[in-house]
Parts: C-alpha cells; structure tokens; sequence
C-alpha cells in the first residue's frame, strides 16, 4: 500500500476494502535491475541494493509537489526483485519523481512518470522496469519503461488483494512530456 513517506509503501497483507468516493485503489509495481552484459546475460549479485522512489501528490498549482502541504510516499525495492504494491489514494494525480539507490549517494535519476487515482475505481497502473549499467561509466545512464505484465504482478499479490485485482481496470502510468516551469 501506498502510505505517507513516514512509512513508506506498505504492502504488510492487510485487507483493502473497495473503494468508496473518497477513495480510489492503485495496484502496479517497481522492478530495478543491471542492464544484460554484451552476451544478454543479467550479472548476478549476491547483495542485491535496495532502491527507492519518491511518489508525491500533484495539483494544478504545483505540478511537481514541491509545496509544503504535498501528501509524499515513498516505495523501496531491492534490485532484481519486481515489488508489487496495492495502495488505497484519494483521488488525483501522483508523480513518481525519482529514484536512488539507498546505499550511495547520486546513484539514481529523475523518472517524471504519473498515474491517476479516480474514486471508486482500482486501477493497475502497470510495472514500471528500470534497467541500470552494471558498471558506472561516463554518459551511460539508466533507462526505464512501463510494461503491462497484469499476470505476473498479480500472482505476486497477498491473497487478501485478490478480489480488488479482479475488477482493476487498466490505467498505466505514462511519462510526462510537458516539463513544467
């Protein structure tokens, strides 16, 4: 679940009720991993780096939520593992600004990717994959997508999330491409 930065995305199993008006559900995921090496393979690591990313609610009048009142979440994953998470929003338009690598100062980026929550609904808002250079090299940098693999995310859902994954409907998070002032 999506919850304020103090706690970060909880995904602890608790039930979600259906949404109500005031209320809309998200289900997506996170997935950071080394780009594939020359021969296709993915290097693998034996301490995988934890990576997060910052989500805040955005307004009209402050597009990139930078004001003191923005509502701010925060999700943290581990490299090669796809994190699934299932969070109960008011409904808006959140910005998934950036991410980090936790351990090492300016090992991340900007992502500038929204999604909506409307009231009522539940949305699957897709997977959003960053692939990472295995080694840090000057000029080559991250890459990221969004992927629509419903399945695969799902079947990583808690039981109790069952039922609100059956009805979500597709809404995927899509890449800002208006910079804002």
């Amino acid at each position: 679940m999506l919850v304020a930065c103090t706690t970060g995305f909880d995904m602890s199993g608790e039930r979600i009720p259906p949404p109500g008006p005031e209320w809309g559900v998200v289900i997506g995921s996170v997935l950071v991993h080394p780009e594939a090496d020359q021969t296709g393979a993915v290097p693998a690591t034996r301490n995988p780096a934890t990576y997060s990313f910052d989500v805040v609610q955005i307004q009209p009048g402050d597009p990139d939520g930078t004001r003191p009142y923005a509502q701010q979440y925060e999700l943290s994953t581990k490299s090669g593992e796809e994190r699934p998470f299932v969070s109960r929003l008011r409904p808006g338009q959140y910005l998934v600004r950036s991410f980090h690598k936790t351990s090492m100062a300016g090992l991340g980026g900007d992502l500038n990717v929204v999604f909506s929550v409307e009231p009522g609904e539940v949305r699957y808002v897709g997977r959003l994959n960053v692939e990472i250079p295995f080694s840090l090299s000057r000029g080559k940098d991250y890459r990221f997508r969004i992927d629509n693999v419903r399945a695969q995310t799902f079947s990583l859902l808690p039981k109790e999330h069952v039922d609100l994954a059956t009805g979500a409907m597709d809404s995927p998070m899509q890449v800002r491409t208006v910079q804002t002032p």
